[in-house]
């Protein structure tokens, strides 16, 4: 067998891996230069028409753009008043920013595995989390699967916890004929370079 390439062995390849490859057409590239001569580099009418647009997309009653995911589940544990000795459950699969929004607030977040079909948390493995210091539920839907809503709803009904649905995978998921994105009491997405659809 041959050596590992870290032992010295050659690599199965040697140009770059990009973490991710946009497709970009003048399109775009023609609103981004429009924007950037206009005196409404951030906020303004382009981002307004996109959150109108995105709530229609998505069926929903509100839709606020903010610069990031992480940013978007930050404002959602603040919304919600997370605070220093709070738990909230989620998964351990899944972008850093899932949990570290918990952290950024002083809260405590607590892994629930995940179910090996799916890849999502596993509702029963919330129940076992649930304590008296538990004060919401962070499901990710991960790879546009949407994750068991009618079971972690009614876990988070039953124990009066908050749900905020990470989505950032999800973008155009359904569960059960009804758009990710109301079913929970906030939902974040992400239009990072490797998800569904991008944005600059």
């Amino acid at each position: 067998m041959d050596k590992p390439a870290i032992e010295g062995g050659k690599p199965i390849r040697e140009d770059f891996l990009p973490y991710g490859i946009q497709w970009i057409d003048d399109e775009e590239i023609n609103e981004v230069v429009d924007s950037l001569r206009s005196n409404w580099i951030t906020t303004g009418p382009k981002m307004t028409l996109f959150e109108e647009k995105f709530k229609k997309f998505r069926g929903s009653k509100y839709a606020v753009a903010v610069n990031s995911g992480t940013a978007a589940l930050h404002i959602s544990t603040s919304s919600i008043n997370i605070q220093p000795g709070d738990e909230v459950i989620t998964t351990p699969l899944t972008f850093v920013a899932s949990s570290n929004c918990i952290v950024y607030r002083g809260g405590t977040p607590v892994l629930a595995d995940i179910k090996k079909d799916t890849y999502n948390i596993d509702p029963n493995e919330i129940k076992k989390k649930i304590t008296p210091k538990t004060k919401a539920i962070i499901p990710v839907h991960f790879m546009g699967q949407p994750c068991d809503m009618d079971e972690i709803c009614e876990i988070a009904e039953e124990n009066n916890l908050f749900l905020i649905e990470d989505a950032a995978h999800a973008i155009d998921a359904e569960y059960k004929g009804n758009k990710i994105g109301n079913i929970g009491d906030l939902t974040t997405f992400s239009f990072h370079p490797v998800k569904n659809i991008t944005t600059a």
